[in-house]
């Protein structure tokens, strides 16, 4: 999939960046929600660039290969929202962690109301 942030040329130049854009391997994006921070409710959606969205229940992780060069992961938790832009490298692994976190006040919510906030983390995981 390719990205809005790619700026394809024009003319000549056109078919010598698609040939080069496929021979290029593509780069893998995994998406997880495995953190023992994680409260576990509610379910995270996230998609890269304007590709298909996934959900995520805790312990689920995704997958996309993408193209590389500048790409968007967009999470929500259907009240908070993140983008996060990135750059993918041709063959690179590129990680994210997403979770669902309460605050401290989220037992006085909870008693008082009903429900209780979550806010959503998203945040890019170095590879060892």
């Amino acid at each position: 999939m390719r990205s809005s942030f790619n700026t394809k040329p024009r003319g000549l130049l056109a078919t010598a960046y698609d040939d080069w854009m496929d021979a290029q391997p593509p780069a893998r994006v995994t998406v997880a929600r495995t953190s023992p921070d994680d409260v576990g409710q509610r379910q995270v959606i996230v998609s890269v660039d304007d590709g298909p969205r996934a959900q995520l229940l805790y312990g689920e992780s995704i997958g996309w290969d993408v193209t590389p060069g500048r790409h968007v992961l967009k999470a929500h938790n259907t009240l908070v929202r993140k983008t996060i832009e990135f750059e993918a490298g041709p063959g690179e692994p590129i990680r994210f962690a997403v979770a669902n976190r309460a605050s401290k006040w989220m037992f006085g919510f909870l008693v008082v109301m009903g429900v209780a906030p979550l806010y959503l983390t998203v945040e890019r995981v170095d590879q060892p």
